[in-house]
């Protein structure tokens, strides 16, 4: 006999079109609940907080500044936290965003995420 922890998985409400959350309540052993979060999309086990974005969604919320408004929240959480890119780079070529715009992004948020004051 297996002794199975679950896990559970609070899922921003705004994320319910994603189909990640159809994917979790198909787990065994993992509890899911929706609800609004002040930050991000998926809390796990109230330790790890997870941002989706698909691809074209990055481009665009750092057309609009959102991207590093959402970075600064993520980092200035307790918890740990990572970036999920969704899609695939047909995505990337019809957002018409150059490659290296996108890297300076993401490289900007991994240092916001990672280096943290003591």
């Amino acid at each position: 006999m297996v002794n199975q922890q679950t896990i559970s998985v609070h899922v921003d409400d705004r994320e319910s079109r994603s189909g990640v959350l159809d994917a979790l309540k198909k787990q065994d052993g993992v509890e899911v609940r929706v609800r609004r979060l002040p930050v991000g999309d998926y809390l796990v086990d109230d330790r790890f907080l997870f941002e989706r974005k698909t691809l074209i969604d990055l481009t665009i919320s750092i057309q609009d500044g959102r991207f590093f408004s959402q970075g600064l929240k993520l980092a200035s959480s307790p918890l740990r936290t990572a970036l999920i890119l969704e899609g695939t780079s047909k995505d990337l070529a019809a957002s018409q965003m150059r490659r290296e715009a996108i890297q300076g992004a993401l490289v900007s948020l991994t240092l916001f995420l990672t280096v943290r004051p003591f």
